[in-house]
């Protein structure tokens, strides 16, 4: 099979697993919840390689403006709460530095990560505020944004400025995670801030003590090449800004068949080999 041919069959492939036609599309939280569990790793409305939610409910690609207004954005959004309320999936910057659900299944590999950035963030950081973050909260526990940021002394808007950065970095590098605080009647989708690790059950944190670095990259980039479909390999390194070696992870994923990989004119393109 030519070039065109798989490209063009991965493609249709991923219409159907990303649920973009009319009569596949998600009309209730409990579809929501299901395609959440067959994809693992989901964006709610930003569109990039990954499925999100937002097109999945229209049964289309979004424009810009349906991204924001109308009914399926807001079915998104009401949705996105419910579900993160519940024990499976838990939000945090994992794809692109963008708010992706990810399934529970994935906590175990993600925590290894989130441990290691953390000790090197607390360690080797050259931010001062860094280092603030993650004393206060290692110290006092989960802490609503807008209390930390007081605490702190970050009063100004320019000091403003350089805490909300900090708090980005630690977001992006998978140490914190944010959570709506439900119980906070004056500040409205008030953002609680703790660690990862500590936001997963005891059990996961022991499972991840026994997984090593090389297997955890393998499995989060494999799952995510897997929800993608279809991923043009120039792009990937990208993905993970918390972790390195992910082109190593590639090149083992190919070597156990479990991608392949297809040159089409100047670009090369990742997909699974179950497609072929």
């Amino acid at each position: 099979m030519n070039p065109d041919r798989i490209l063009a069959k991965a493609e249709a492939w991923k219409r159907k697993a990303h649920r973009l036609s009319l009569n596949l599309r998600l009309k209730s939280i409990n579809d929501a919840n299901n395609f959440l569990r067959e994809h693992s790793v989901v964006l709610w409305s930003a569109k990039a390689e990954l499925p999100n939610l937002l097109d999945a409910i229209i049964g289309r690609v979004a424009n810009g403006q349906e991204r924001v207004y109308g009914k399926p954005a807001e079915n998104c959004y009401r949705w996105r709460e419910q579900i993160i309320q519940g024990p499976e999936f838990l939000e945090c910057r994992f794809f692109s530095k963008m708010s992706t659900v990810v399934h529970q299944d994935l906590w175990q590999y993600i925590t290894i990560f989130s441990r290691q950035n953390r000790k090197r963030a607390e360690s080797d950081s050259r931010s001062k505020e860094v280092k603030k973050i993650i004393a206060f909260l290692k110290h006092e526990g989960p802490t609503r944004t807008d209390i930390l940021r007081k605490e702190l002394k970050f009063v100004t808007p320019e000091q403003g400025r350089v805490f909300h950065r900090a708090k980005k970095e630690l977001q992006n590098q998978l140490i914190l995670i944010g959570r709506i605080d439900k119980a906070s009647s004056v500040h409205t989708h008030a953002e609680v801030l703790d660690f990862f690790e500590n936001s997963v059950p005891k059990q996961v944190k022991t499972k991840s003590d026994l997984i090593d670095e090389t297997a955890a990259s393998m499995k989060l980039l494999s799952v995510t090449l897997q929800s993608c479909v279809v991923s043009k390999e120039k792009s990937i390194p990208r993905w993970f800004g918390w972790t390195g070696g992910i082109k190593e992870s590639l090149e083992k994923l190919i070597q156990r068949k479990d991608f392949v990989r297809i040159q089409h004119r100047k670009d090369s393109y990742i997909i699974p080999r179950k497609i072929l």
